[in-house]
């Protein structure tokens, strides 16, 4: 059994203020800075969706403008962290950590008689996931949307409180404003390897050393992650920027069938 914790923090970057990195839709989604944890997400505070126009028209400042003026029902409502009465950077803030709190892994490796099993389990917990792929239910300018995209968004009052509508340019920014809407749990615990062997008695086969395997690989994955595959986005980037799953090619699921045969 291996169980190890992550803590990290940036002593000294290079250049003046924070680094910005990562980028997505004309900004950039991780902020790295001195005496601070790295690889850690920076971007606006999504409050659910606007169900109707008396939602829409409640979202104003303390003199009664609006805050999100382009916003229509079915759009995400942003928060004014720093009360000015619109959206800009100084309502952003930190909104996930790409390092998982803690990571276990395990072997177990048993033998009866001529049969022989093993396997292998991984996971990390307490991480987040950037998930960019979310920006693929947008649908804008005709782009490929994924499959049960219209039952799943936003379409009248009360069908979804998660998924902005769709639109032909996106006005209020749902899919291309950073913000903690595309931020999700990324801990799975997953089976990366469970194989089971059997050796035939040596007088069954002349003497000789024969075994016969079955292995699956990836065979099951335990997460409420959303996307393809919550180990990639752990497996890409580089130091200062981990947790960004870019819709990468997802782990495969792999069946094996093995003969070992030794004279």
């Amino acid at each position: 059994v291996n169980l190890s914790g992550v803590r990290n923090k940036a002593i000294k970057l290079s250049g003046d203020g924070p680094i910005l990195s990562s980028d997505f839709h004309m900004d950039k989604i991780v902020r790295n800075e001195d005496g601070a944890e790295v690889s850690r997400f920076y971007g606006f505070v999504a409050d659910g969706l606007f169900q109707n126009w008396t939602d829409v028209y409640a979202h104003t400042d303390e003199h009664g403008n609006l805050i999100q003026p382009n916003a229509r029902p079915g759009d995400i409502r942003f928060l004014d962290l720093n009360n000015n009465g619109e959206l800009d950077d100084g309502d952003k803030t930190y909104i996930g950590r790409g390092y998982p709190k803690l990571m276990l892994g395990f072997n177990i490796a048993l033998n009866w008689r001529d049969w022989d099993f093993s396997t292998n389990f991984y996971g990390t917990f307490g991480n987040d996931i950037y998930n960019c792929t979310k920006s693929r239910y947008s649908g804008v300018a005709g782009e490929n949307v994924f499959a049960g995209t219209f039952d799943k968004c936003w379409h009248g009052e009360g069908t979804s409180n998660e998924y902005p509508r769709r639109s032909a340019n996106d006005s209020n920014l749902n899919y291309q404003r950073k913000s903690d809407w595309f931020v999700e749990d990324g801990s799975y615990f997953r089976c990366k390897l469970l194989q089971i062997g059997y050796t035939i008695p040596k007088k069954l086969v002349g003497g000789t050393n024969l075994r016969l395997s079955v292995s699956a690989q990836n065979l099951f994955t335990i997460t409420s992650y959303s996307g393809m595959d919550p180990e990639r986005p752990m497996l890409d980037g580089d130091v200062l920027n981990t947790g960004i799953d870019n819709i990468a090619y997802p782990n495969p699921r792999t069946f094996l069938f093995g003969v070992n045969f030794n004279f």
